[in-house]
């Protein structure tokens, strides 16, 4: 990645913790997710099992800027095909972060690091809740497209 630096989640380093209690009482926080921290402590224990979910502190010119999930589904059922493998991207950003284009740029550099990373994958899957017009609309300024629903997928050029 060019623009940022990610930084493994780590739930027994107090900077971290203090950095996820930011993020949980930045205005808005409840776009992100309800209930992040539960997020976060999953995505720690399943890349424990299969090496590639994760929740990573996200960096930007030496500041902390948010938190991006990845999430990887040995097997997921889109519109009534199953398939066998996908990787899925979130990002939550602090509130002084957001509408500068930041959020747009780490999707797009973080899908594309992803599928250099990971070939056997073909595409990168957010699933973005349809009120959460900010991160819809830097979603696709980042390359994806919508497939259904709350589903936006970008694919490997």
């Amino acid at each position: 990645m060019n623009s940022f630096e990610l930084i493994n989640f780590d739930l027994n380093n107090e900077e971290h913790i203090a950095f996820l209690d930011k993020i949980i009482s930045s205005p808005n926080s409840e776009l992100i997710s309800s209930d992040i921290k539960r997020f976060v402590k999953r995505n720690i224990d399943r890349n424990k099992e299969d090496k590639i979910t994760n929740c990573f502190i996200v960096k930007f010119n030496n500041e902390l800027i948010g938190l991006s999930f990845l999430n990887y589904h040995p097997e997921e059922k889109r519109d009534n095909e199953i398939l066998l493998e996908e990787i899925e991207i979130g990002l939550g950003l602090l509130s002084e972060c957001r509408g500068k284009g930041l959020g747009s740029l780490f999707e797009k550099e973080f899908s594309e690091y992803l599928l250099n990373l990971y070939p056997q994958f073909n595409e990168v899957v957010a699933r973005i809740d349809e009120d959460n017009l900010g991160s819809i609309n830097a979603i696709k300024k980042a390359g994806f497209e919508k497939i259904k629903d709350d589903e936006y997928h970008y694919k490997r050029k």
